[in-house]
Formats: C-alpha cells, structure tokens, sequence
C-alpha cells in the first residue's frame, strides 16, 4: 500500500485529486500505474489535508507518506492588480516553505507540486520534487505524476539498509537480499552470503524494500530479480533455493513476476 497526503486548503480541489488517485492502482513488483477495474482503491491510501501545519504535526507524530501532492498558494489573498498572470499577491506561507519543513522530517517523501497559477515554474526547484500538476486536474497528468512519484521512490528504496543485530549493525543493499522469512517477531534475512536475524514484522520491512520485494506467503517474502521459476507451490531462485507460494497469493506474484520480466527486457 502507497500513502498518499493531499494538502490544499480548498477542500473541494483536496477531495477532486483524491478522487483521480484512487482510481489508480499500481501492479505489485512494478511501478506501472494502471486503473482499478472496480474503482475501489486497492494500492493508494490517501489522506487530505487543509493545512500545513495539520500535516506537519501528523508527520511529526509518525505519518510517513510516499508521496505527497502539495498545493503552492496555500492561503488566497485578494490580487494585486499588478500581479502577472492573476497570481495571489501573497501568502502566509507557500507550499514550498512547507515541503522544506516537510522533508526535514521525512527526506523519502516524493513531491509532486500542485498549483493553479502558472508563476512558480521556477520556484519549486528550490526543493526537490518529482512533477508539477496544473489545476484543474486531467487524469492522464495525475497517473503520469504518480509514475514519476513511484520510480523515484523505487531509486531511494534501492539505497543500503542499516539493520541493527545484537551488538552490531549491518549494512545491506536490497539487490544483495534474496528472500525474507518472518518467525514470531523475528525476520529471517537471507543474501547470497548468509542469514542474519532482525526484530520486527515482515510486512514493516517491506514498506523499506523496493517493490521488486513481494509477499508470496504469509511468512515469506522474495526478490523478485533472484527467481528463476515459477512451480505450483514455490519459487526457485539463484542459488537454489525453494520459497513456498500460497495457493491464496499465487496469482499475483505470477502477475507481479511477468510484469517485472517485461520491465527488465525493455531496459535492455
């Protein structure tokens, strides 16, 4: 599940691009943005939000979004009639100050920029973001933004992971992880080097892992770049080894695994 945060301070706009995003789904193991058959969102877990200080404070007391649509003018002051382009003249704060703030908090948040006035272009380089969305809304622009959101959240989710072990720490790169077992509260990391133990649930370490990491089992996960087939109960990978499948997830890792085959061929 991708969460998502909307901040406008018109809520009417806020619950508009909610409305486009959870027609979205994204297809496990892959960053393709496709549309949900039944219009029941099943991958974006969206939140609106009014302003920016009801956002802060949700981050500050552990919200962590993947992405966030954030609106520039987040308060309307009557226009100068010299205003370019009938631009606000002002505002308290712009959504810019508050990705500033925001990224403090969360550096992993992807960005995508919201605006109705066409004099930021330029402005929002000073902070990094992924897209900026024109009001009003088309949906083509919304799943493209989306698409830029998630890729770059792959390439930050690629970066190594400190895992705290008894005593020690250990850094690990995702490409180097072939599957996760999860017993009791305890996950089962194992690379093409060895296995190591790290407290917590599997469902927890995969919100860090690219992707390319999915659930094929209740207590398993696998890198979807370490398989090299596909049986009726079970995975075999790189080295040999045999992952279990549930008849539940079966399906979807077969989707997820032949959508993520087609990516790697085209990048070839």
């Amino acid at each position: 599940m991708v969460s998502v945060a909307i901040l406008d301070d018109q809520p009417e706009a806020a619950a508009t691009l909610a409305a486009l995003v959870e027609t979205f789904s994204v297809r496990a193991g892959t960053t393709d943005i496709i549309g949900c058959t039944d219009g029941v969102p099943t991958s974006f877990a969206v939140t609106c939000f009014t302003s920016a200080s009801e956002l802060i404070g949700r981050i500050i007391d552990g919200y962590e979004p993947d992405i966030a649509f954030i609106d520039i003018v987040l308060t309307e002051p009557a226009p100068s009639p010299n205003t370019a382009d009938n631009a606000p003249a002002g505002a308290d704060q712009t959504g810019i100050d508050l990705v500033e703030q925001l990224l403090a908090h969360r550096p992993t948040t992807q960005i995508v920029y919201t605006s109705g006035y066409d004099t930021f272009h330029t402005k929002v380089y000073r902070t990094p973001h992924v897209a900026y969305l024109a009001k009003p809304f088309r949906r083509d622009d919304v799943a493209y933004a989306l698409t830029l959101a998630l890729a770059a959240r792959e390439h930050t989710n690629d970066e190594a992971l400190c895992f705290r072990l008894k005593g020690s720490e250990r850094i690990v790169r995702p490409a180097e992880i072939r599957y996760l077992e999860s017993k009791l509260h305890v996950v089962h990391v194992h690379t093409a080097r060895d296995t190591f133990e790290v407290y917590g649930r599997l469902a927890a370490l995969l919100g860090e892992l690219p992707t390319r990491f999915v659930r094929c089992h209740q207590s398993f996960a696998v890198n979807l770049d370490a398989v090299t087939s596909l049986g009726a109960s079970s995975l075999t990978l790189i080295g040999g080894e045999e992952v279990p499948v549930s008849r539940r997830m079966r399906a979807g890792v077969r989707d997820a695994l032949f959508a993520h085959l087609r990516i790697r061929h085209a990048m070839r």
